[in-house]
């Protein structure tokens, strides 16, 4: 199988990285309503394991610039994932299906399966993601003992997170927050990993699945 090109593999890699209904969804606009706790904020988000976001990114690198729509479904607890990548005029660049273990991706009119999806991402990239991060990320929750988090003083949510995860320092910026039910979840978010810029705007949170 021959690696994917670069200008292909630098996309792929930031759509992984954080991607963005239902018909119950939040906007971005939406104000938080009420206070929480760094430990109360937590506790609640840890227990959030499903979860649908839709929303747009964009990538910077010394080459090249993408602006792409995403959509991604995370269920935790039946071991589910799907995520689509489309382009301009809905044009579909990429999907991702998991289901109990089993990974299939399909991708430039191809299609490949795997059990390990850090194995099947490294097949089609020539990189390892931090996938299982991500989803932990995403939340402003660390996945790793040693992931660092900085607090607002006045709001108490996160400011930014440093991971050096399988020796690559990832640090992200979180942005303008939402209440979306009981949580407090961030709409924007800057993501460096070397010279790779990566920003997402989140348009829609659906944590109605989680019910």
């Amino acid at each position: 199988m021959n690696k994917l090109t670069l200008p292909f593999l630098t996309f792929f890699i930031f759509s992984l990285i954080f991607l963005s209904g239902c018909s119950s969804l939040f906007n971005n606009h939406q104000q938080i309503t009420e206070h929480q706790n760094i430990t109360e904020r937590t506790k609640r988000l840890e227990a959030l394991s499903d979860w649908k976001i839709k929303g747009k990114l964009g990538m910077i690198s010394p080459k090249e610039r993408h602006s792409l729509t995403l959509n991604w479904l995370y269920q935790g607890k039946q071991k589910r994932q799907t995520l689509n990548l489309t382009a301009v005029l809905g044009v579909q660049i990429f999907n991702l299906e998991s289901v109990n273990g089993m990974h299939v991706i399909n991708v430039d009119g191809e299609r490949y399966q795997n059990p390990d999806l850090n194995a099947l991402l490294s097949s089609l990239t020539g990189f390892t993601l931090p996938t299982q991060a991500m989803s932990f990320w995403l939340k402003g929750l660390p996945y790793l003992n040693s992931d660092k988090i900085t607090y607002n003083e006045e709001t108490q949510l996160p400011n930014t997170l440093t991971s050096f995860h399988d020796g690559k320092k990832w640090t992200l910026k979180y942005g303008t927050y939402q209440q979306v039910g009981q949580y407090q979840l961030a709409t924007k978010f800057t993501i460096k990993q070397e010279d790779l810029t990566i920003k997402i705007n989140v348009h829609q949170w659906d944590v109605t699945i989680n019910e």
